[in-house]
């Protein structure tokens, strides 16, 4: 008998460790990640474009081949960026380019979320353009994320524009934020929205929202009714060109005295159809942290 209960000790201990080592073995496959999660998987079904500027001309990813990349100007170049390499500026001309097909999904956009990281310094002699979508003889642009200047202070003063073709009254609407959210000299995840159910335009900063705006489609009637929102928008049909760096007349034309090249550094930037919820913004935000070493 006493054979019999060692024999059953003996097999007893053996499938409790055999189910240790398997539930260890799972947790480790389920971990192959190594906890990093891809931020192209937030929001996957919206993300219409993704520039991760690891080299210069790559592919631009989830654009379909209707954003390709056209040239480098100046002394724009890549350098180690916040994960990996990003776009780097410079005081003197810098830039790149990028062709937009008839075919784009940005034509179709009805509100957007605008996600990248940024590295600026200060600029105290003009405004200088981060990122642009351009076309006709606008001097914005048609989508445009820029840094005004600031003549004091250690933060950035950032702005984001959108020009609706329909709206009735001035067809620009734009927010600005200027605080200590974004400080010269520093990476920080900034996300820019429009959600057409709102009319809100959203700056976040590193999953953060840090200013909210609503954004109306015609002046205040000053009759006691409400002010018309804007509502879903239609952008400007007339965009060819994507630009990183630079104004369109920096580009081609004559610019005028304010018009600076962006300086600093951009990375991982994404381009989305929909207006991103808080909670993916934040999930965004951390996808991208987990892959920072």
């Amino acid at each position: 008998m006493k054979n019999k209960f060692g024999l059953f000790g003996v097999l007893f201990g053996t499938l409790v460790l055999s189910g240790l080592l398997m539930t260890s073995c799972s947790k480790d496959d389920d971990d192959e990640d190594d906890g990093k999660i891809d931020p192209n998987t937030i929001a996957t079904s919206s993300l219409i474009a993704y520039f991760p500027f690891e080299t210069e001309g790559e592919a631009v990813q989830y654009a379909n081949n209707t954003i390709t990349f056209s040239q480098k100007v100046g002394a724009a170049t890549i350098a180690a960026g916040r994960r990996g390499n990003a776009y780097q500026g410079s005081t003197t001309e810098a830039y790149f380019e990028y062709n937009v097909a008839a075919g784009t999904a940005l034509k179709t956009l009805d509100e957007f979320t605008l996600a990248c990281w940024i590295k600026t310094p200060n600029t105290t002699s003009g405004a200088a353009k981060i990122f642009a979508v351009n076309g006709g003889d606008g001097f914005m642009g048609t989508l445009t994320l820029m840094q005004e200047s600031q003549p004091e202070g250690d933060s950035v003063d950032m702005k984001f524009f959108l020009y609706d073709s329909e709206s009735p009254d001035w067809k620009g609407q734009d927010i600005r934020r200027q605080s200590s959210k974004f400080l010269n000299d520093m990476w920080y995840h900034v996300v820019a929205v429009y959600n057409k159910t709102t009319s809100a335009m959203e700056f976040y900063a590193n999953g953060t929202l840090v200013l909210t705006s609503i954004r109306y489609a015609g002046p205040d009637p000053g009759d006691g009714s409400d002010q018309p929102l804007l509502g879903p928008i239609k952008l400007g049909q007339d965009m060819t060109k994507i630009h990183f760096g630079a104004w369109p007349q920096q580009v081609a034309g004559t610019p005028e005295g304010w018009m600076t090249y962006y300086r600093g550094m951009v990375d991982e930037f994404r381009i989305y159809k929909k207006a991103l919820t808080a909670d993916e913004i934040m999930d965004l935000y951390e996808a991208e942290v987990t892959q920072i070493e």
